[in-house]
């Protein structure tokens, strides 16, 4: 068949659609929704997707995370001592054992966290602070917004420097500028150097490197933190006091490539379980973490495309039902066409144009659905979405491969017809 001849069969076919414009409009709707469904899941995937993703690669693909954990309560015999003691989680011991037995070791952060009573004036906060060496806020791009991080100096010479969030400065209720403000930390006076913005640790992130999310953060240097505060934190609760000790709060090692997480992380479980009693630690691996959520993320969108692919289903059924009818309809004139010539396949062709186009029409219009109500999700609920061109190609070969395989069983019905018979229909 000849371009011009493949064309007049397609623009025949067209211009039948034309003629019943409300009916052709009715039979696309289920492709119309059905391509909607696919751009708007495969786009909130992504966003998810996307979203999941950056959050575990805050704590970077070469790290591993190794944060002390209370262990269970152990049955203690009645005391009427109103002062308990617990000592659990890393030790500096682990620290030396990590950075001068595994081989796969770069470097490894060392973290301390306290409880302390911060004091500006007379008002008073529950603070977590956290002594960490300067090369973790590089780490996890703990920027100043205002001010500026404590650096390698400010460590070496144990300067009492401190860094807050926003949120801490407003529960202050100051209105002085906090930069140069001076804290009370555990009895012992700090300086604010910096402002944290509050949203630099994400649930997810917060959640890994064990930060306590019911109290403000304030970040000191390590060497400062060992000093003064020391490893020691004092909870008061009913008349007792309870002592707790965690030399270190987190360990934080970065392999030698990313190739080696997975060996140094057993080889890390391998070292603590003989250095420990009790599991009072726990290993974060981000690397894993990853892998696990794009293994996850993959079989949501597969169950999210069989899931759309059924309002293709259902359209496309729709197209074969209402072609049937149609041919139907259009009997007497099958029969002329093939009075005068026309061949199966060209009867075959007529009708495969009029699916495709009525799949392809259905499916650009079903793109500008799915990205406008993409739009609307994301602007209604601030969810993330992914909108990539690759999504609509998909979903318009989707689209037509539909209307041609629905189609093509109609289309063949009408060709063959016995010309005669056709004729004769009334």
């Amino acid at each position: 068949m000849g371009i011009s001849r493949f064309f007049e069969v397609v623009a025949l076919g067209v211009k039948n659609l034309l003629r019943n414009k409300l009916r052709s409009f009715l039979t696309m709707l289920g492709i119309i929704f059905g391509v909607a469904s696919v751009i708007a899941m495969l786009s909130v995937g992504a966003g998810a997707r996307h979203e999941i993703l950056s959050r575990i690669q805050e704590l970077g693909v070469r790290n591993v995370i190794i944060n002390s954990v209370k262990p269970p309560a152990e049955i203690k015999p009645d005391t009427t001592d109103t002062q308990n003691k617990d000592r659990y989680g890393l030790t500096f011991e682990d620290a030396d054992y990590i950075a001068n037995v595994i081989p796969t070791v770069e470097t490894m952060l060392r973290v301390n966290r306290i409880t302390q009573r911060l004091w500006y004036g007379s008002k008073r906060l529950e603070a977590s602070v956290l002594g960490v060496e300067p090369a973790y806020l590089r780490m996890f791009g703990l920027e100043a917004g205002r001010g500026r991080v404590f650096t390698e100096v400010d460590a070496e010479n144990f300067a009492k420097v401190c860094l807050v969030r926003r949120g801490l400065v407003a529960q202050l209720e100051t209105v002085e500028d906090p930069i140069g403000m001076w804290l009370q930390i555990g009895g012992f006076p700090f300086q604010v150097i910096g402002v944290l913005e509050d949203a630099a640790f994400r649930s997810h992130t917060r959640k890994a490197l064990n930060i306590d999310s019911t109290t403000q953060e304030v970040y000191i240097p390590y060497e400062t933190s060992m000093r003064t505060l020391g490893t020691v934190t004092l909870i008061e609760r009913a008349g007792s006091q309870e002592f707790t000790q965690v030399d270190l709060d987190q360990i934080v090692v970065t392999t030698t490539g990313e190739s080696e997480v997975l060996r140094t992380s057993q080889m890390l479980t391998a070292a603590l379980k003989k250095l420990h009693d009790r599991v009072d630690y726990e290993i974060v691996v981000p690397l894993e973490l990853l892998k696990q959520s794009e293994e996850t993320q993959r079989v949501f969108n597969l169950v999210m495309i069989l899931i759309a692919s059924i309002s293709l289903l259902v359209g496309g059924i729709g197209i074969a039902n209402i072609m049937l009818a149609t041919i139907t309809e259009r009997t007497k004139e099958i029969g002329i066409r093939r009075a005068l010539g026309a061949r199966r396949r060209d009867i075959v062709l007529q009708f495969l144009a009029e699916t495709t186009a009525i799949a392809a029409i259905g499916g650009l219009l079903g793109c500008l659905v799915g990205i406008a109500g993409i739009l609307g999700i994301v602007e209604l609920t601030n969810w993330k979405a992914v909108i990539a061109p690759s999504y609509v190609m998909l979903s318009l070969v989707i689209s037509c491969t539909v209307g041609v395989v629905f189609g093509i069983f109609p289309a063949r019905r009408a060709a063959q017809m016995d010309p005669i018979t056709a004729l004769r229909f009334e």
